[in-house]
């Protein structure tokens, strides 16, 4: 059965117990707490411990830490407190980046080192049972799912995956080839509708969702749906949003 959560990265401006209250108050069950604010890399032990506490006694589990790290601009050996930060608060996927640049644009030079540090961050996180994923975003190497799984290939390790999305949102077709493309590399999904300008209510696009869920359904997926960005980054959008998908998965 799904799972449903939230990107803390949704409600950036909200501190950490108000981002549990909304999950709590939308019958969530869990928080992919972001790198950028809510859950810095490298954050105090005991600061860790305490949001890994709050979300243990509100029911709430943490199933990816949404990392900042790119693995073009960063090395692996600033990887360290990321991995620290995501094994503290128990998240079992780091989300990392997969370099601002798109396929056809990317030098040999940075797809060396985008696909070393890759291999490398893998290999440190598998050592403490934790996977890394890439963000399958548009305008970087994961820009489709043709491109993230040739990015995986030459990665060619075990525990480098890849997150998934929707990406230009009115081309339905090419989005779920997408996600049949990356499926057998699935880490996680983010749920939200953005045309890299624009976030739309999930209404907007009510069919290709209710084809991805379709989807995720045969294949038996059983992992989680994360609520990121809305319209207006509001409460009240995502409680839209969240019961357009619910209809979806209970029909």
């Amino acid at each position: 059965m799904f799972k449903l959560g939230l990107c803390s990265v949704t409600f950036r401006e909200k501190s950490v117990d108000e981002v549990i209250a909304i999950c709590n108050d939308c019958g969530l069950e869990g928080i992919e707490w972001g790198g950028d604010g809510h859950l810095r890399a490298g954050e105090e032990r005991d600061n860790i411990l305490e949001v890994k506490q709050k979300c243990r006694d509100a029911g709430l589990a943490t199933p990816g830490y949404g990392s900042y790290f790119d693995v073009l601009e960063h090395g692996p050996e600033q990887f360290g407190p990321v991995l620290e930060t995501a094994g503290l608060i128990g998240a079992d996927t780091i989300r990392v980046w997969p370099g601002w640049v798109r396929p056809e644009q990317v030098t040999e030079e940075q797809y060396i080192k985008i696909v070393d540090t890759s291999r490398n961050i893998a290999g440190q996180a598998a050592r403490q049972g934790i996977r890394v994923a890439y963000e399958f975003h548009d305008n970087t190497c994961t820009e489709g799912g043709g491109n993230a799984m040739k990015l995986l290939g030459q990665v060619d390790h075990p525990n480098m995956l890849s997150y998934y999305q929707l990406v230009r949102p009115a081309e339905t077709e090419w989005n779920l080839a997408n996600l049949e493309t990356v499926y057998g590399r699935l880490a996680y999904i983010h749920v939200q509708a953005n045309d890299d300008e624009n976030n739309f209510p999930l209404e907007d696009y009510r069919e290709v969702w209710d084809r991805i869920i379709s989807r995720l359904r045969d294949r038996g997926y059983d992992g989680w749906l994360l609520f990121e960005f809305n319209r207006d980054n509001s409460v009240r959008q995502l409680k839209l949003d969240l019961a357009l998908l619910k209809s979806l998965i209970d029909q």
